[in-house]
């Protein structure tokens, strides 16, 4: 869908008043006119952004949402690898304002425009981008489970920095059983989850046993004997070899139960 000149007028004022964090907004139409709802952007930091459901909620209140929109920060607007996932997510056409300061430049101004739409796009098991909250370690157990077993595991909702925040509890323990898994002691084989302690005091990361198997749904990559498939912060999605520092760190390995 293309946008107004006057509704990217409204969406560039934003996203200049909300630099240097990045803004976020939906198109929304009632009857046959469009507007732009500005949104809150709830994100932890500023090169990111996170439109809280509540708002979604109130957007919907003045009619049906038709696209999504943010802004870039000092960069470029193609789209992100995590753009791209959370496009296909919601199944309607983004839009993205770039605003940025020139060396010197006291105020930012609108740099370009990029606007695209759903095209099936799915990111990959091993060499994802990391993006808390969608591409990160629970994020690769769910599409691991979905693309490679046919097992649907449900999602959660995990705040930023969360494993810093003794108010958030343990997510990944208080969830483990929720999510359909059992904890074992004879592991691990295919398809189990090890649950470590990556860098912190509390069970914060998770990855999935391969063994020996090769993945499906990407074949063709080098073989990793012993491998777990695991997404840490912030490097790319990887296997490695589950032994040395990744067993040391691990706090429980558990099985979904259409596995047992």
């Amino acid at each position: 869908m293309r946008l107004s000149a006057s509704i990217k007028r409204i969406i560039e004022r934003h996203a200049l008043a909300d630099y240097p964090r990045e803004a976020c907004g939906l198109i929304v139409a009632s009857g046959d006119k469009q507007q732009y709802v500005p949104c809150r952007n709830v994100a932890s930091h500023g090169q990111d952004f996170r439109l809280p459901a509540e708002d979604y909620a109130a957007a919907e209140d003045q009619g049906q949402v038709l696209a999504v929109v943010h802004s870039h920060v000092d960069r470029d607007p193609m789209p992100t690898e995590v753009d791209l996932v959370s496009c296909e997510a919601t199944g309607m056409p983004w839009h993205i304002v770039s605003v940025g300061r020139h060396a010197g430049d006291d105020m930012p101004i609108v740099r370009d425009w990029h606007s695209f739409a759903p095209s099936g796009y799915v990111a990959p098991l091993v060499g994802r981008t990391f993006h808390h909250g969608s591409l990160d370690c629970y994020g690769l157990i769910r599409d691991f489970f979905t693309r490679e077993i046919s097992i649907e595991i449900p999602d959660f909702d995990r705040p930023d920095d969360w494993w810093m925040k003794p108010e958030h509890g343990e997510l990944y323990l208080e969830n483990f059983e929720a999510a359909g898994f059992v904890r074992v002691d004879d592991g691990p084989r295919y398809g189990d989850v090890v649950l470590m302690q990556y860098r912190s005091d509390r069970t914060n990361h998770g990855g999935v046993y391969l063994g020996d198997a090769e993945l499906k749904t990407q074949p063709g990559l080098h073989p990793v004997p012993g491998a777990m498939l695991h997404h840490a912060m912030p490097r790319l999605s990887e296997r490695v070899m589950y032994a040395g520092y990744w067993r040391d760190i691990t706090r429980m390995i558990v099985r979904h139960r259409d596995l047992l």
